[in-house]
């Protein structure tokens, strides 16, 4: 199980997901306020793509390969460093493998 990768969601904000097998797990939260956006599996390896739609709605995704983190495989980005902080709202984050989008869209508030 990757009981690792989750975290309490505040609500109102969906900021992790473990599919019903647990087999892959995503997440956007925060760890000692520094946002991080992760996908572990013991599923697949290789690479995983990561789209964050900011509040005007304008995509940018990148891709990164997992890498091994104990008994599973890991992408584990700094959205800070990896993407653009175009201010206060809602940012709304999608993982895929391939062409294959893993879980629901997680979002998370930037004020």
């Amino acid at each position: 199980m990757l009981a690792a990768l989750v975290v309490a969601a505040p609500a109102g904000a969906r900021v992790s997901y473990c599919s019903p097998s647990g087999d892959v797990c995503t997440s956007v939260a925060k760890l000692k306020g520094v946002r991080y956006l992760r996908v572990g599996t013991f599923s697949f390896s290789g690479r995983v793509k990561i789209c964050v739609k900011d509040p005007s709605a304008a995509r940018v995704c990148h891709g990164f390969k997992l890498r091994k983190a104990g008994p599973l495989m890991q992408a584990k980005v700094l959205w800070k460093a990896n993407y653009p902080n175009r201010g206060p709202g809602t940012y709304r984050v999608t993982f895929f493998y391939g062409t294959t989008r893993l879980g629901p869209a997680l979002s998370f508030k930037q004020t």
